[in-house]
């Protein structure tokens, strides 16, 4: 279970979902898949005006987490909104909940303390090593994380015991698994000599670090190329279109190839990485 917004949360749903989907005849189980809209209010407006343009909030919000007092209301909150993920379990009856949106981790948390259910109840961490205290909840049975990290700050800030929480490294789909042809790649692109291509990615909701690292595209002197995925973030697909028409003004050489591609589909996202040699 994930939410239905285009970030982390939902591809980490779909990396576990296609991963199990594969196991289910071997292991005779059966697995669904579902995006259910969170209850958060302007919440995840301000969240992604936020993440966006400022940054530091992320780290105001991190220290906030730590209050009690936020704890409570994100507890109150989170009663609000189990009457969607509610309806989705009700009509499956799982044994097992895998969800990788914490807001409905602590909805389901709150249900299953109640006594009115019995599901087992697994929810990940989705952020590797800027880990939120509210990604932890000692209701539930088993905290997924990405490495050691998780597993200290789960036990030491949030006081969650061991045996609540697996260590299983970053949730992939399949399709990154996948094999493509890099010269074709690089042929479609526009790539046609052998210079190094960086590939610079920032999520659905685009990366808020272009400001940094566009200007210093000028200071390059060999050839190199970039690929930039900008997500949603249509502002910062515009930010990257206008640069690189000043940057081919400024520098008559082109000794920098800029591709600008904006939002791209799960399939081309790996088919495009696949013809880059670093990642931003």
């Amino acid at each position: 279970m994930t939410d239905h917004m285009p970030w982390g949360h939902r591809s980490i749903a779909r990396a576990i979902y296609g991963f199990l989907k594969t196991k289910e005849k071997e292991e005779n189980f059966e697995v669904y898949y579902a995006e259910v809209k969170s209850e958060m209010g302007i919440s995840n407006d301000i969240y992604q005006f936020s993440y966006r343009y400022l940054p530091l909030s992320s780290r105001i919000g991190r220290w906030m987490s730590y209050l009690p007092q936020i704890r409570k209301v994100i507890e109150e909150l989170s009663f609000t909104n189990l009457s969607a993920p509610k309806k989705v379990v009700q009509k499956i009856k799982p044994d097992l909940v895998i969800s990788t949106y914490w807001f409905h981790s602590h909805s389901l948390a709150g249900w299953k303390d109640r006594g009115d259910v019995n599901f087992k109840l697994w929810t990940v961490v989705a952020d590797p090593w800027t880990v939120l205290p509210v990604s932890y909840n000692s209701k539930i049975d088993m905290h997924l994380v990405y490495d050691q990290m998780g597993v200290d700050v789960g036990m030491k800030e949030c006081g969650i015991p061991k045996n609540k929480i697996l260590e299983t490294g970053w949730w992939t789909r399949p399709e990154m698994f996948g094999k493509f042809d890099r010269k074709e790649a690089r042929k479609k692109l526009g790539f046609s000599d052998d210079r190094q291509v960086v590939f610079v990615g920032g999520g659905s909701l685009g990366t808020n670090s272009l400001t940094k690292l566009l200007p210093a595209l000028m200071l390059i002197k060999g050839k190199v190329g970039f690929i930039f995925n900008t997500g949603t973030d249509k502002l910062a697909y515009n930010l990257v279109e206008q640069y690189t028409r000043l940057y081919k003004k400024l520098n008559k050489q082109g000794n920098v190839i800029i591709k600008n591609l904006g939002s791209i589909s799960r399939g081309r996202y790996c088919f495009w990485k696949s013809r880059s040699k670093f990642f931003v």
